[in-house]
């Protein structure tokens, strides 16, 4: 039997774990990469014991750092002739702003640049597949986001808030380029808002902001509820979600983004300045 391969960004907790845990559920193999090569073990040793005839594999890499994605995509690429699902589900929202060596906003790195080079990297895989599927967690707060402030070296004037919506605006822009350039082949592209869970997420959050997320707490969700938008895309057919290419989901169901950004030019900007970067 051959299976159906899903690699999984940011799969040792919260969303990213009930993810693949579903996934395994429904008899996908997994690929983990994660930052911690003791965290990964023991998601892979977890995920083993509920499903034994699961395959769980994992790939070290730091999404703040292009080189490491690099060498992820080298180690998967020995490993694997298909994936058919690449779930880029990894992201941080900062409590204090701090820039890579060139100068980029590190959570837009790791919630942005890494997947982008990690996922352009690997298409050729995902189309192999012959029914793959790419799937980007967003969020709600890329309404928080403007596309005028990206990829500015060093910007003083960035907030956590600012740049978190920045990070999650790209994933639809980045979303909707996918859409755009794998027009006519078996590759579909989507984005999502899992809603506000109730995970680890601001737990590295001080001051005001640490007070907003336990506000908010009795109103989140769990990281089942928080990964059913995920698992549906990964797992409905391919024929009942092909019209909805490109586009945006919440709970399931195809939803309105808001953000006046969201246009094509801008889509097509974002692509060509992250090549730019990670290198074609």
């Amino acid at each position: 039997m051959n299976k159906k391969i899903a690699l999984i960004t940011g799969a040792n907790s919260g969303v990213g774990l009930a993810t693949a845990k579903g996934l395994a559920a429904t008899g996908f193999d997994l690929i983990l990469l994660v930052r911690s090569e003791a965290k990964a073990k023991a998601t892979q040793e977890a995920i083993l014991q509920r499903f034994p005839v699961t395959k769980v594999d994992y790939e070290i890499a730091d999404l703040e750092d292009i080189d490491s994605v690099r060498f992820a995509v080298q180690q998967i690429r020995k490993r694997y002739v298909k994936i058919d699902r690449i779930i880029n589900n990894a992201g941080y929202s900062p409590d204090e702003i701090a820039f890579t060596k060139d100068g980029y906003e590190k959570s837009f790195v790791a919630n942005h640049l890494g997947h982008f080079a990690l996922t352009i990297s690997l298409l050729d895989l995902v189309e192999a597949s012959q029914e793959g599927r790419i799937i980007n967690i967003s969020s709600a707060a890329h309404g928080l986001g403007k596309v005028s402030r990206f990829l500015i070296k060093n910007d003083k004037n960035l907030t956590a808030f600012k740049a978190y919506g920045d990070g999650k605006l790209a994933n639809i822009l980045f979303t909707k380029g996918l859409a755009k350039r794998l027009a006519g082949k078996p590759i579909l592209a989507f984005s999502l808002h899992p809603g506000l869970v109730g995970t680890n997420f601001g737990g590295n959050f001080t001051g005001f902001s640490s007070f907003l997320i336990k506000l908010a707490k009795p109103f989140m969700i769990s990281s089942e509820e928080g990964a059913e938008t995920s698992i549906f895309l990964a797992t409905t057919s391919f024929e009942n979600v092909k019209r909805d290419n490109g586009k945006y989901f919440a709970k399931c169901k195809v939803k309105s983004t808001n953000n006046n950004d969201i246009t094509t030019d801008n889509a097509d900007w974002l692509w060509e300045r992250s090549l730019e970067i990670v290198g074609k």
